[in-house]
């Protein structure tokens, strides 16, 4: 009997125990969700978690902000909130069943640019979509889709590098430009936010944009400019470096020239077309050795069917004849 006894005080102190970390009970918590201003953001998600048996419950806020969730029962709980738009945000409460547990704030910030775009299922799906009508040339139905985005999140400016390259293929060389130039003084606003590097980039690219409408208009005086403003401003993008090559070239000044398609051929080695350019200025510089070089990197690279690469095979044998009757007149010279 006396065994009994102790079996079942050693039972009933086991069940007092499991109910002393029961996640279930009579306990309330409540509080509100707030933006960094104060200002109560409605139909957040609230979850609340039992930190030693990861048993959960959920609520909404309402339209003040306000929630609450019963049936707790007594120990450490986290609560976590969630709202389209913005961080998340949590803190832990321990939770009396038997007295008032206090209120709890709970402080969200508000995403921006980039961080509230990856965090929104439907605006990425829509960017997706964008890019995908783009490469389809759809333009009018890619420039709706990145104009919808634009409103949803008007502080991702660099949004209107796409708006401008689609305006640029529609021909409508003017809004495109217009496009450019917003981006570029947004970039500047957002300059310390952003960092010097990034910054830089953005206003490089739309730099690069306006560049290549002024190619369309013929208006190569301009086209130059913006192209040079482009490289001074980040040198990362290896065809406006290509395309200033051109201008110079077309211009004769081949020092230029070289030193664009130099940085076009570092920029993107893989690229045969700065190798062929190389060739033909050093060609024109009469420094045939590097110019050989350059022809035979293009040669390398270079698809075997095209026009370009059947010339150089040609002109080759030339060059090096050149070379070598060079070489036998400096030695008769000495």
């Amino acid at each position: 009997m006396r065994k009994w006894i102790i079996l079942l005080t050693v039972l009933f102190l086991s069940l007092g125990l499991l109910a002393q970390h029961t996640p279930r009970g009579k306990g309330r918590i409540q509080g509100v969700v707030v933006d960094q201003f104060g200002k109560p953001i409605p139909d957040a998600q609230i979850e609340v978690i039992h930190l030693e048996t990861g048993f959960k419950r959920s609520t909404k806020t309402d339209k003040e902000g306000k929630w609450a969730i019963l049936g707790l029962g007594t120990g450490m709980w986290r609560i976590v909130a969630k709202a389209k738009g913005y961080l998340p945000g949590y803190t832990e409460q321990f939770v009396h069943q038997l007295s008032r547990n206090p209120d709890i704030t709970i402080t969200l910030r508000k995403m921006t640019g980039l961080q509230a775009l990856l965090s929104d299922r439907n605006a990425m799906k829509k960017l997706e979509e964008g890019n995908k009508l783009f490469e389809e040339k759809k333009y009018e139905e890619a420039l709706k889709k990145f104009k919808e985005l634009t409103e949803e999140y008007p502080e991702l400016f660099e949004l209107h590098i796409n708006i401008g390259n689609i305006y640029y293929e529609m021909g409508n060389y003017e809004k495109a430009i217009e496009e450019f130039n917003y981006v570029i003084t947004q970039a500047e606003k957002n300059r310390e936010k952003l960092g010097d590097d990034v910054t830089d980039d953005i206003i490089a690219r739309a730099y690069a944009g306006i560049g290549n409408c002024y190619i369309k208009q013929k208006n190569y005086p301009k086209a130059k400019e913006f192209y040079e403003k482009s490289v001074q401003a980040y040198q990362n993008n290896s065809g406006v470096a290509f395309n200033l090559g051109e201008l110079y070239y077309a211009e004769g000044n081949m020092d230029k020239a070289l030193e664009m398609y130099k940085l076009a051929a570092q920029l993107k080695p893989s690229w045969d077309k700065p190798y062929y350019k190389l060739g033909y200025v050093y060609l024109a510089k009469a420094e045939m050795e590097k110019s050989l070089e350059a022809f035979k990197k293009f040669l390398e690279l270079a698809d075997e069917n095209s026009k370009e690469y059947k010339e150089v095979k040609s002109l080759i044998p030339e060059i090096e004849t050149m070379i070598k009757q060079s070489k036998k007149q400096q030695q008769t010279r000495k």
